[in-house]
C-alpha cells in the first residue's frame, strides 16, 4: 500500500515567501528544458511542516514524474548508516575511538602502502589501529576502486588496484555475496594512509561500519534499519531492494545535458556502473554505503529528525548529542577534497565558517548547515539556523547532482518573512 502523502501548507504559515518559492518553478522547468535532467521533485520544509512538494518532467519517456517515485539514493544511504553506529554507542556496546579490530579481527595490524621516490611499493605497518571514529568520518585510510589513477598522490594508482585484483566490490554491481564476505577481502587490503591523518571518500569505510552494526546486533544490516530507523520513523518505502511490484516507480536515469536515457553500463575507476547497479537478482548484499532507495517524503522524515536532534513525531532515535556528533566537524583541519571542499562530521558534509561562499556550488546556506547527496542526483541540505528541510530528486546519472540539481534551491530558505 501506498504512503498517502501530505499537502503542503500555505509557505507564509512558516515564514516562507510563496513568491519567492515560485522561483523554484522556474528553475526546474528551465533545467528540464536545457536538458540538465527529464525529471525531479522538490521538497522544502520548515519548522517541521512541509510547504513546497512539487514533482517536475518526467520519470520515463512520456511518464509523468510523481511525487512519489522511488530514487536510486546511493550515497545517502550513508547517512542512515551512521544513525545505526551511533544508536549502539549510545547503547554502550561500542566506543568510538576503540579498534575496529575488536569486532573483526582481520583488521588487526593494518598495513599502509608507501611508494619510494622509484615508485616502488612497501609495506609499513600502520602507526595505529583503525578505530571506529575513522570509519565514520572517512579518515580510516580506505579508498574505492573508482578512484584509480584520479587524484596526484601516487597510492591511487596503487591500492584501489590491489582491491580490484583481490575481487573487492565497491561499484555496487553486487554478486551473490554479503558485507561479511567482502569486508573480510578489505581487511586483507594495505590502507592508502595511516589512519587519522587523511580524508579519503570511500564506500568501503561505509561497508566496514555495517558490518560492525551486523555483528554487535546480531541481525542483517537491512533488518537492523528496518527495526530502528526506518519502522520508527515511518519510512516504509525505503528498502535496499525495491519490491518487484514497485519497481516501475522507479525513474529511468538520463544522460545530463542530452536527455539520453542511460540503460548500459559504463566505466567508473576500475570497475562498471549503470542503473541497475543495485537491482541485485542476490538480494544478499546491504550496502549502507549506497545500496537503499526510497521516495522523497520518507527521506524527508529522516532528514526532519536530524534536524529535530533526533526525534520526530514522539519517536526519539537518536540522541541530541549523537545528532551533534553527527552535524559537527570530525576531520580538523581537512577538508573532503576529493568531492566539495567542506569539512566533514560523521557521514554529513558541513558548512563550517566561510569555506565555500554563497554563490559556490557546494554552498550549504551558511555556517551550520549540513547536507549529503547520492551519485544518482540526490541531494538534502538540512539548516539549523532557518529550521529549514530541502531535499532536491532529480533524474541524471554520473552525477548529475553536482552541477545542475537546483542547487540554488538553498536560497529559499532566504525568503523567510518573520
Amino acid at each position: 500500500m501506498r504512503t498517502t502523502l501530505p499537502d503542503a501548507v500555505r509557505p507564509e504559515t512558516v515564514g516562507m515567501s510563496s513568491k519567492y518559492l515560485s522561483n523554484i518553478d522556474k528553475l526546474a522547468e528551465r533545467f528540464i528544458e536545457e536538458k540538465a535532467y527529464r525529471g525531479a521533485v522538490v521538497l522544502v520544509a520548515r519548522h517541521g511542516e512541509i510547504c513546497y512538494f512539487k514533482s517536475f518532467g518526467e520519470a520515463d519517456v512520456d511518464v509523468p514524474m510523481p511525487k512519489d517515485a522511488v530514487f536510486r539514493l546511493a550515497s545517502m544511504s550513508k547517512v542512515p548508516s551512521a544513525v545505526a553506529v551511533l544508536q549502539l554507542f549510545e547503547q554502550g556496546k561500542i566506543s568510538l575511538f576503540e579498534p575496529i579490530s575488536k569486532y573483526i579481527p582481520e583488521f588487526a595490524e593494518p598495513k599502509v602502502a608507501v611508494l619510494d621516490n622509484w615508485g616502488v611499493v612497501k609495506m609499513v605497518s600502520a602507526k595505529r589501529e583503525i578505530a571506529i571514529h575513522d570509519l565514520l568520518s572517512m579518515t580510516a585510510g580506505m579508498t574505492n576502486t573508482w578512484w584509480y589513477d584520479l587524484f596526484t598522490p601516487r597510492c591511487y594508482s596503487v591500492v584501489p588496484k590491489l582491491y580490484k585484483e583481490a575481487g573487492l566490490m565497491d561499484d555496487l554491481d553486487a554478486p551473490n555475496i554479503t558485507l561479511e564476505d567482502n569486508v573480510k577481502i578489505l581487511a586483507q587490503m594495505p590502507l592508502m594512509a595511516h589512519p587519522g591523518e587523511m580524508f579519503d571518500y570511500s564506500n568501503n569505510s561505509v561497508e566496514t561500519l555495517c558490518r560492525l552494526v551486523e555483528i554487535v546486533s546480531g541481525v542483517d544490516f537491512d533488518t537492523y534499519l528496518r527495526q530502528n530507523i526506518f519502522e520508527p520513523l515511518g519510512m516504509h518505502e525505503t528498502w535496499f531492494f525495491p519490491p518487484d511490484d514497485q519497481l516501475s516507480r522507479v525513474p529511468a536515469v538520463f544522460w545530463a545535458g542530452t536527455g539520453e536515457k542511460q540503460t548500459e553500463k559504463h566505466p567508473l575507476g576500475l570497475g562498471m556502473l549503470g542503473p541497475d547497479y543495485t537491482f541485485s537478482p542476490y538480494k544478499t548484499y546491504f550496502s549502507g554505503a549506497a545500496g537503499l532507495h526510497g521516495t522523497t517524503y520518507d527521506y524527508y522524515r529522516f532528514a526532519q529528525m536530524l534536524l529535530n536532534k533526533g526525534e520526530l513525531d514522539g519517536e526519539r532515535v537518536l540522541s541530541r548529542a549523537s545528532v551533534e556528533l553527527m552535524t559537527s566537524n570530525q576531520i580538523g583541519e581537512l577538508t573532503n577534497w576529493q568531492l566539495t571542499g567542506n569539512k566533514w562530521g560523521y557521514q554529513l558534509d558541513i558548512q563550517a565558517g566561510v569555506n565555500a561562499a554563497p554563490g559556490s556550488l557546494h554552498y550549504l546556506g551558511g555556517p551550520g548547515a549540513y547536507s549529503w547527496q547520492g551519485f544518482w542526483s540526490t541531494k538534502f541540505v538540512n539548516n539549523p539556523i532557518t529550521d529549514t528541510v530541502i531535499l532536491t530528486m532529480s533524474t541524471p546519472g554520473f552525477d548529475g547532482a553536482l552541477p545542475n540539481n537546483l542547487r540554488m534551491i538553498a536560497a529559499a530558505a532566504a525568503a523567510v518573512t518573520d
